[in-house]
């Protein structure tokens, strides 16, 4: 910075290149503790009158110095470009930027300049301790001219370092908003004078914008961190989207449909077809406990699990048993899901089902125009208690019947009143719309949520299945009559 005053000095006329380099000369090898601007004093080269535009240039390489470090994005640069200016503009042997950990409560010699720099870079200081300490805890500026004299000081560091400190000027850095971040200390002033309170206005103008700059390079890296969480989380989310069936179930007579909408990127609800033999799947809607990536593994985990089991065809109620013993051996103690599993016999159009604690599914008759719960067979929630006992149930289905499978997503969807759409809304909505197609029946249902939410945040995952008997085949009208018997 010396140099640079100068050449502002001989720009105006007042020394020659030559004697500025002399005087330069001098600094550097004898008389470092001396300002530039002294020892042309000294040597005559300039008037009193003509040193005042010191603190002309000062201003203006503050200016410089705040651009250089707003131009700033790398953290480190950022930290050295600060405290070099708070040491050169200051005219101090030393300085340092003092960040305060917010956990612990301790402040950090962050990154020091001048002597002993190497030795108090990352010292830890007490919380309250020193004058820094002080500074953040009041969020007020110190100025003391004999640092020995007074109690603050933290007399640690120059006992571990051998370095005297004369006097100081502590200032606080404030975020945008406010909160103190940390402080920043000049200390010694080299022309052998003291710091004065007609610093702090300068040197607080400049731990402002010093500050602004720590502030933007924290949102930025923020920013950043954000942006990767958000390509992690799109990932993730591709990687469960690829876990939903590719294909639906594809019979004569039974249209069927299903959708999962996440509450954040992932979530915890599973719905899933699983081809057993020819003329049979398996139909699986569950609720994982939670939200976001935890529900999200288990989820798959619960996934996998399942599809070992279906693989070899046991009872309904076997597999659920089965899938409930690896789930308590494998999973937190904290979890557990809800779980409806069922299994469609496509010949007898008969479901064989166990229902784990989950919304039972709404059965509509068109026939009768009767909505009903499916019989509430199976038993408690998996994953929380080992060798529980479940039950199986069955349930024939005849042509213009429906099963409507949701979890809490749907029901407990709420409005801006924190209303919930409810099963009475559910069930409404199943009765105008019945006559549709399974697919248009579960897009009728799901913009009715979303017209009665008025887009209030979805709180909760969201999945559906539709399954509707369709047409009036022999073999419907048999199933029919034998009901009918």
């Amino acid at each position: 910075m010396a140099k640079r005053i100068g050449e502002i000095l001989r720009a105006k006329g007042y020394v020659s290149e030559t004697q500025l380099n002399e005087a330069l000369q001098i600094q550097s090898q004898s008389q470092k503790h001396k300002l530039l601007g002294q020892i042309l004093i000294d040597q005559g080269l300039i008037t009193q009158e003509q040193a005042q535009l010191f603190n002309y240039c000062q201003k203006c390489l503050m200016l410089d110095l705040v651009g250089r470090i707003n131009s700033t994005t790398e953290l480190q640069s950022l930290l050295s470009a600060i405290m070099e200016a708070a040491r050169d503009i200051m005219e101090a042997e030393g300085s340092s930027l003092i960040v305060l950990d917010h956990d612990k409560g301790d402040l950090i010699i962050a990154v020091p300049t001048g002597p002993a720099s190497n030795e108090i870079s990352g010292t830890r200081i007490p919380s309250g301790k020193g004058f820094c300490g002080w500074v953040v805890r009041h969020g007020e500026p110190v100025v003391v001219s004999d640092v020995y004299k007074d109690s603050r000081f933290y007399l640690d560091i120059d006992k571990a370092t051998g370095f005297r400190t004369r006097n100081l000027i502590c200032v606080p850095l404030h975020t945008p908003q406010g909160e103190i971040m940390g402080a920043i200390e000049a200390v010694n002033r080299r022309d052998g004078k003291d710091f004065s309170d007609a610093d702090v206005p300068l040197f607080s103008v400049f731990a402002d914008q010093a500050a602004i700059a720590l502030e933007r390079a924290r949102l930025q890296k923020e920013s950043l961190e954000k942006q990767l969480l958000e390509q992690e989380l799109s990932l993730a989310y591709q990687i469960q989207e690829g876990f939903w069936p590719k294909e639906f179930p594809s019979y004569p007579g039974i249209g069927v449909a299903a959708m999962s909408l996440p509450a954040t990127h992932v979530g915890g609800d599973y719905y899933d077809f699983v081809p057993i033999q020819d003329d049979s799947f398996a139909v699986v809607i569950g609720d994982v406990s939670g939200k976001g990536m935890p529900a999200a593994l288990l989820m798959a985990t619960l996934r996998a699990m399942l599809r070992t089991q279906v693989e070899n065809n046991h009872p309904v109620e076997e597999t659920i048993f089965l899938v409930n013993n690896t789930l308590v051996k494998e999973t937190p103690s904290n979890k557990f899901v809800t779980l409806f599993y069922g299994v469609l016999d496509v010949a007898k159009r008969e479901l064989t089902y166990v229902n784990a604690g989950h919304n039972p599914p709404l059965l509509y008759d068109h026939n009768t125009g009767e909505i009903k719960e499916l019989a509430d067979a199976g038993g408690l929630i998996i994953g929380f208690i080992d060798n529980l006992k479940f039950e199986a149930a069955r349930q024939r289905l005849r042509p213009g019947q429906l099963l409507v499978f949701f979890t809490d997503g749907v029901t407990e969807a709420q409005n801006p009143c924190e209303e919930f759409f409810g099963q009475e809304r559910l069930r409404a909505v199943i009765r105008e719309q019945a006559d549709k197609d399974a697919q248009t029946l579960m897009e009728r249902i799901y913009q009715a949520v979303k017209d009665f939410t008025q887009n209030h945040p979805q709180s909760d995952d969201l999945t559906m299945i539709v399954l509707k008997i369709e047409g009036t085949r022999r073999s419907d009208r048999e199933a029919t009559k034998d009901d009918e018997r």
